[in-house]
């Protein structure tokens, strides 16, 4: 054990020095280089005979998340040195002060901020704002430190596997609602869509492994279809004399499975489920946007252009200064490929995103858009007292949401959201422009505070001295810095409200006997389709949303939970036997009730393991079948009911089809074999050679119902399955 021990420490020094080597010049100098090599050996040493949950050495991921920091993001030193001590002060005796006093401010700065995002404190119902409060102000101090944090990520979400159930579900929580929506945001997206696919992978492996199968069959269909693709355009390219690469690649699995999900189409549906890039090589660094809309232009003489589906970031790039030439055109096959074209310098920032924007900055070079809104949401972290959920969802409106750009007289390009107004224009020119603001004149025409803006509006704000802010306000601004203005303004006013909207909400809930009171006022505020809670309660206590609308919802869509008795099969394992009780994962992967006998709960049983189905088959003890079993020598397992009282959730399906002999008998049989439900009622009519069944079931299990549904649309003469609770 030893040697190997060695062998691999030696192993993982060789890969460092090659780490060195190979990006010395992003290190400039050798004084730097040693500087690194000093934090590595240093980190080696306080992580001695450490070993994370997968075997591997724990310096292993420091090294790992350095390499990701400095070889696919772009920076340098300080980066390094960081992301290889990122862990020291956790994991190890050492402290944050032993390494200011060995590196320095700066790298304690960014471990500092690390740390703080680390120690960010875990609830069930917060984590996301939790974890987010500590990112943005960390980001406050240093950049460096998200890029790292995300590093660090991308090295855990890799390794996921080899965590606890309890840890991997978190890591997966927190992978795919924090750091993917940040690494996208920052330009980071190879780091997304990895992050999004391994996520998929383990939330829906069976999503995930057949749009994996399906791209896997058609890869050699697929590169044959890009290559015939795209022989007429470099034919074209070289024709016009453009140094250019081209390649092409399939979408991600996430999102091949979004576009699914969102336009509720199938897989052979999806029709661009093809991307090519065109890098070029500029003849001249100031004509590169010309020469990339000329590329554009020569490839839309070969192929039919989609003109809605074209997007131009040239001159106006994204927040993350990403930049390049998307269309999507229609091969001669009939199928339609989307193509990225961008110059060398736009594929380099688009590989490394913001943290080149950074790395390079000049100290005195003015602030970006991307730093005002930090800047502005880092105010409202300071101010804002909301819960934590309403927190995220005003930040996640402001952060990630798609945006518009709008026009100063003089010209200057401002973002905004969709749904950005007028008002919200004035507040992004200043606070008390904002405050004084009236009117705007939009192209020229006099509009009001609550007109939406598009894209490409030029606007100019009119004001007076004797204009006073408004709460009404609230009802239709979109920026964070407008919110946050108003809301300090109106604060007191407003807390009442969302106090007096939870005082009557929680009366109308008790007075039909519902205890669930906070999981059914989140659902009441998602189905009247507010952003957070908050502004909902604040509605009610207003009463801008009437007692009998709320009556009427709340009799829709808030259901008493009630406690039900549900059975299960208790199978007694021991010692090296042991497997994960059955009772807290799901049944249906363990046992199968046989359809010879159909045991029935409270009866004595009998267990007969079926090796090529690897499940215990449950037969009634007196079954002929199972008798026969066991006289040909099969095992017998001890196996009985348990039965348990559960809160359960009333779930009512329609169930339609063609009416043939047995047909209730199938569906009550398929139902029956899922222990997590107890079937309340059954309503069954047929009319001519149709049936029509109304049933209504309890349920301790929230995520069974798409599970049930795929089993009942199995049954030849099911037609539709519809979930009506």
């Amino acid at each position: 054990m030893v040697i190997k021990y060695k062998t691999e420490e030696s192993a993982l020094i060789s890969e460092f020095e090659k780490f060195l080597s190979e990006n010395k010049f992003r290190f400039k100098t050798e004084e730097n280089t040693e500087k690194i090599r000093k934090a590595f050996l240093f980190s080696k040493k306080a992580h001695e005979n450490m070993k994370r949950q997968n075997g591997e050495l724990y310096i292993n991921h420091c090294l790992k998340v350095a390499k990701t920091v400095v070889v696919d993001f772009g920076l340098g030193t300080t980066s390094a040195i960081s992301a290889l001590l990122h862990d020291v002060p956790v994991k190890t005796e050492y402290t944050s002060e032993d390494i200011k006093n060995r590196f320095g401010a700066k790298v304690f700065n960014i471990i500092e901020g690390l740390i703080r995002i680390k120690n960010a404190e875990y609830f069930e119902n917060n984590s996301e704002a939790s974890t987010f409060r500590q990112i943005l102000i960390s980001i406050s101090d240093d950049i460096r430190v998200i890029f790292i944090k995300i590093a660090d990520k991308l090295d855990n979400i890799r390794t996921v596997d080899s965590l606890l159930p309890k840890n991997k579900q978190k890591s997966i929580y927190e992978t795919i609602n924090i750091y993917a929506p940040i690494a996208h945001r920052i330009g980071l997206y190879n780091v997304k869509d990895e992050m999004e696919d391994i996520c998929l992978r383990h939330t829906n492996p069976y999503i995930y492994n057949q749009i994996q199968e399906r791209l896997q069959t058609s890869e050699r269909e697929r590169l044959q279809f890009i290559n015939r693709f795209i022989k007429p355009i470099k034919e074209k390219l070289d024709t016009n004399n453009i140094k250019y690469k081209i390649n092409g690649r399939p979408k991600t699995i996430y999102s091949i499975w979004k576009k699914m999900e969102k336009k509720k189409v199938s897989f052979n549906e999806i029709y661009d489920l093809f991307a090519v890039r065109i890098i070029f090589s500029p003849q001249n660094k100031d004509d590169e946007n010309y020469e990339a809309l000329q590329i554009g232009s020569l490839i839309s003489d070969l192929y039919p252009e989609k003109k809605e589906r074209k997007r131009n970031w040239l001159q106006i790039p994204k927040k993350t200064g990403y930049r390049a030439l998307h269309i999507t055109v229609m091969s001669d096959e009939g199928q339609w490929v989307e193509i990225q074209i961008r110059s060398e310098e736009m594929h380099e920032a688009a590989e490394h995103g913001l943290a080149a924007h950074w790395k390079y900055k000049g100290l005195k070079e003015k602030k970006t858009e991307f730093d005002e809104k930090i800047q502005d949401i880092l105010d409202f972290l300071n101010e804002d007292n909301s819960s934590a959920i309403t927190f995220i969802d005003n930040l996640k409106i402001n952060l990630f949401n798609p945006e518009i750009f709008v026009f100063t007289p003089k010209g200057k390009v401002i973002n905004l959201p969709n749904g950005g107004t007028v008002l919200d224009f004035a507040f992004k020119i200043h606070t008390d422009v904002g405050l004084k603001c009236i009117a705007g004149k939009v192209n020229g025409k006099t509009q009001a505070l609550n007109k939406e803006l598009k894209n490409g509006d030029q606007i100019e704000i009119i004001t007076t001295k004797k204009q006073q802010p408004k709460r009404e306000w609230l009802n239709f601004v979109k920026t964070q810095r407008a919110i946050y203005t108003i809301k300090r303004i109106f604060r007191e006013d407003i807390q009442k409200s969302i106090d007096k909207g939870e005082e009557i909400i929680e009366y109308l809930l008790k007075e039909r006997g519902i205890d669930n009171i906070g999981k059914c006022i989140d659902n009441l505020s998602k189905e009247f389709e507010y952003i957070n809670k908050d502004r909902f309660l604040e509605d009610i206590g207003e009463n801008k949303l009437t007692r009998e609308k709320l009556k009427e919802y709340i009799k829709i869509h808030c259901k008493k939970e009630k406690q039900v008795r549900f059975w299960n099969i208790k199978l007694p394992f021991s010692g090296s036997d042991k497997k994960t009780n059955p009772n807290e994962t799901q049944l249906s992967d363990y046992y199968q009730l046989a359809d010879c006998c159909s045991p029935l709960p409270g009866k004595d049983i009998i267990g007969i393991h079926n090796f090529s189905k690897n499940k215990i088959i449950i037969h009634d003890a007196k079954c002929p079948t199972a008798i026969a079993d066991l006289a040909f020598g099969e095992k017998a397992i001890n196996v009985k009911w348990n039965s348990q009282t559960k809160i359960s959730i009333l779930k009512e399906f329609i169930i339609q089809g063609r009416d043939e002999p047995g047909i209730l008998n199938k569906i009550i049989s398929t139902i029956s074999k899922n222990l997590s439900v107890n079937i309340k009622s059954i309503n069954f009519d047929t009319e001519k050679s149709n049936f029509k069944a109304k049933i209504k079931l309890y349920t301790m299990q929230e995520d069974f119902t798409e599970n049930l549904m795929k089993q009942l649309k199995k049954i030849p003469a099911v037609n539709n399955v519809e979930i009506i609770n």
